[in-house]
């Protein structure tokens, strides 16, 4: 028999009962917030970014410009310092290669490696002119970072201004030119300002866009593009000339910048989670962390200790392959375990959670 003092409780009891649900089922799918997600990451991350790249590269095309008409070793280490700076945007870019620089073949067309020496130097030693038609025409591994930078820093990154021939910088400022165009394109197709512009398709994911069915599907562009860039700096950039144990395998060798667009690869990756580059908004974390801080976190760890991995490598990439062979491996390892994060844990909680 239930003593009168639990019947008095019971009503009670019951009521708490009722209230308490499992946290799961409190959290609904918030179709605003996932918007401001989208808004914000293509605004104020990737649209920013390209439009920085395009900023540099411009800005690279004049000073080679500049260095044609007065070669001299500050013009030289100026135009330097801008190839890095718009190498810099460009790789803080491939953690979202998806959109016009797929899809309209830029991202070969600009950054195709190792350069092709050979076919170059003949080149060089012929007499055809280097109109744009021709730049553009020509296989990748002929135009865009590569070619730049082999022609700005020589082949052990001790080149003179007095060494640079007429040829040489008639052709650099050619390939500038059309690298500038391209980035170009590229920051023009997610300007806000463009009504038919790609960045108005990804923001409208699910709400009339000509792209994106739906938000998921916007959503799963976004992780998979992350996932593909630390595949290809772990498994590819990194990996291969490691493996080989050639340095002329790896990516920016005469720059000795290889590192850096590592880095700025793993920051790529950063940036979309957090949404944040030069201004902060909403990114991935805003959606993760409502279903799963657990996860959240992890990212960030992983995140952090790619990047720091990348830190502790103190030789130029093409030495350290030998000389820091340990930390490299880890550098691999670090990167692999943010790839298995996103591509295990990440996706598969936005393709449960966003329906539509």
């Amino acid at each position: 028999m239930i003593s009168k003092a639990l019947q008095l409780m019971l009503p009670a009891l019951l009521l708490l009962g009722a209230c308490k649900k499992d946290t799961s089922e409190e959290i609904t799918d918030d179709a605003s917030t996932r918007q401001a997600i989208l808004t914000d990451i293509s605004s104020n991350v990737i649209s920013a970014t390209y439009s920085d790249m395009s900023t540099h590269a411009n800005e690279l095309f004049s000073r080679v410009t500049n260095l044609q008409s007065n070669p001299t070793e500050a013009q030289l280490n100026s135009c330097r310092e801008e190839w890095r700076n718009v190498r810099a945007a460009w790789e803080q870019s491939e953690g979202f290669l998806f959109g016009p620089v797929s899809s309209d073949n830029i991202d070969p067309r600009i950054d195709s490696w190792p350069v092709n020496h050979i076919d170059l130097d003949s080149i060089l030693a012929s007499t055809v002119e280097f109109t744009p038609s021709y730049i553009d025409q020509l296989q990748d591994a002929l135009k865009g970072f590569h070619p730049v930078e082999y022609l700005l820093f020589g082949v052990d990154g001790t080149k003179t201004a007095s060494q640079l021939t007429p040829r040489e910088l008639s052709f650099m400022v050619a390939l500038c030119d059309n690298l500038n165009q391209l980035c170009a394109q590229i920051a023009s197709n997610w300007q806000t300002s463009t009504n038919n512009s790609y960045i108005a398709a990804f923001k409208t994911a699910g709400n009339g866009s000509q792209v994106y069915a739906t938000q998921r599907e916007a959503f799963e562009e976004l992780v998979n593009a992350m996932i593909g860039i630390c595949d290809e700096v772990a498994g590819g950039k990194i990996s291969e000339p490691f493996d080989a144990q050639d340095p002329s395998l790896e990516e920016s060798p005469y720059a000795q910048n290889s590192l850096n667009d590592f880095r700025h690869n793993m920051r790529s990756v950063q940036n979309i989670y957090l949404g944040t580059y030069s201004t902060n908004g909403k990114g991935l974390e805003d959606f993760v962390s409502v279903y799963n801080l657990s996860l959240d976190n992890q990212i960030k760890q992983d995140i952090n200790q790619a990047i720091a991995s990348l830190d502790a490598i103190t030789d130029p990439f093409g030495i350290a392959i030998t000389s820091q062979a340990t930390l490299v491996s880890n550098a691999i390892i670090r990167i692999k375990t943010l790839k298995t994060t996103l591509e295990e844990q990440l996706l598969p909680l936005i393709q449960q959670r966003i329906q539509s």
